[in-house]
């Protein structure tokens, strides 16, 4: 099954090594009739990995003239991932992605639990090496900030788990672990139906399988969740990096269905597996 559309998209406004320009032509390279961009938002923390206020305006301003130039050829969304320490206005996008990079200390000290350089220390450091006291929290402010945002998608949601692949710092499989991650589920779909099926890592770090692993996936279609690839795509040559491999992915969780976004005025729509 050909995958259209990508709601995960970066550029060089923040962290992404292509201009929005080159994603759009990406995109119709590959034959997508619609893509979504979502940079990173302000923040508070970490300020080199979110928007700086001028380029949030200029992000704002420059989707909006691209949506109106590739009119008629591809849809552009005009998103934003936001973390739980950002300060971005939620009301200036078309859509929210959700996200938590960050476990931050009492003392106020932040590591990126994507950065396996950061997190790991920070963990020995504030929770005395205690993983799953890290998970357990990880997961807690997670679902906690989807609840109090009530965006449109979910990012990511097991994005701790990057660097444990490597180093094994704690068994993503456990009852104890999966129950963590499960709990925040059970919360974020009260607000949220949607959750992206995120293929980025497998292309940029090497995972095994996409964020989130199997489990997960089963617990949220038993919830009656609903899923939509997203390769979370930092460079254009990416763009559709192991779509291939989504749908028979979410049709061993069970899925029937997956979502794609869409060529109107309704962001999403259905697609049959």
């Amino acid at each position: 099954m050909l995958i259209t559309s990508n709601p995960h998209t970066h550029s060089t406004y923040v962290d992404g090594k292509n201009t929005l320009e080159e994603m759009i032509e990406a995109a119709l390279d590959l034959g997508f009739i619609a893509l979504g961009f979502s940079e990173h938002a302000r923040q508070t923390v970490d300020l080199p990995y979110g928007l700086s206020l001028e380029n949030e305006i200029k992000y704002i301003e420059n989707v909006k003239l691209l949506q109106k130039k590739y009119e008629g050829k591809i849809k552009i969304w005009l998103g934003i991932e936001r973390d739980r320490m950002s300060v971005a206005d939620k009301t200036q996008f078309e859509y929210i992605l959700a996200a938590n990079h960050y476990l931050i200390s009492e003392d106020g000290e932040c590591a990126g639990v994507d950065s396996t350089d950061l997190i790991g220390p920070w963990v020995e450091k504030h929770m005395a090496g205690d993983w799953m006291k890290a998970a357990r929290t990880y997961f807690s402010q997670y679902a906690d900030y989807v609840v109090s945002i009530k965006p449109d998608l979910i990012a990511h949601l097991d994005l701790i788990c990057k660097g444990n692949r490597k180093n094994h710092w704690f068994d993503e499989e456990s009852e104890e672990y999966l129950s963590y991650a499960k709990s925040a589920m059970d919360k974020m779909i009260s607000v949220c139906k949607v959750m992206e099926v995120n293929t980025g890592g497998i292309a940029r770090s090497n995972q095994p399988c996409p964020y989130p692993i199997l489990p997960l996936l089963y617990h949220w279609k038993k919830l009656g969740g609903e899923v939509i690839p997203a390769s979370d795509c930092h460079r254009a040559h990416q763009l559709g990096s192991y779509f291939d491999q989504c749908p028979i992915y979410l049709k061993e969780a069970g899925f029937t269905q997956m979502l794609t976004l869409g060529t109107g005025d309704k962001l999403l729509e259905v697609v049959k597996l």
